[in-house]
């Protein structure tokens, strides 16, 4: 397309845990630069962090103010369930300075009565708790599929150099029947 179709593309990402390690922001916003002069290749494209743990770090050591800032307020509010003093306050921004806040709050409450969104809720919870399970699992069948290719692989190097069966065994802790199947397979 002719740059002058191009819609702008804003991607905003709001985590619940720590992603940059290089800034303790918990907003950061990316734009595509040239390396050697910085300048800008375009402005049709904007990425913006939000990191909800270096929020929260911020709004306990009073270097964020929600009556202050919008965005802070509406950031907070999605973990305000667990603290109930961030509560009392986003209640008391929402019932004096910010109606769209109170309706917000108004209708997370009603929705948060209904089954089906009580459901649908933990059906994600559960979803995403059986990910982070799968994906700890493989990472576990992982690295201990490149462990036992790390022994094989020492098991073949010290064959080479002509070391007895019985002492790569002991070295690898491999069985003396898989370093006599290596040293066939190696042949």
């Amino acid at each position: 397309m002719d740059d002058e179709e191009l819609h702008r593309t804003i991607t905003i990402n709001i985590l619940d845990f720590r992603y940059l390690k290089q800034t303790p922001n918990y907003h950061s916003i990316f734009h595509l630069y040239e390396d050697k002069e910085h300048f800008l290749l375009t402005d049709a494209m904007e990425i913006h962090f939000m990191e909800l743990p270096k929020l929260f770090i911020k709004w306990r050591h009073k270097e964020v103010d929600p009556h202050e800032d919008r965005l802070v307020r509406w950031l907070l509010l999605l973990g305000s369930a667990e603290d109930e003093q961030l509560t009392s306050v986003l209640e008391e921004i929402a019932m004096n300075e910010d109606t769209t806040l109170k309706r917000a709050i108004e209708e997370w409450d009603r929705v948060s009565q209904d089954p089906e969104v009580i459901l649908a809720y933990q059906a994600r919870e559960k979803a995403i708790l059986d990910e982070q399970s799968a994906l700890k699992r493989a990472e576990r069948l992982g690295k201990r599929a490149g462990m036992e290719e790390g022994k094989r692989k020492t098991a073949i190097k010290l064959l080479e150099l002509g070391v007895d069966h019985e002492t790569i065994a002991n070295a690898t802790e491999l069985s003396v029947e898989e370093i006599e199947t290596l040293k066939k397979n190696k042949d």
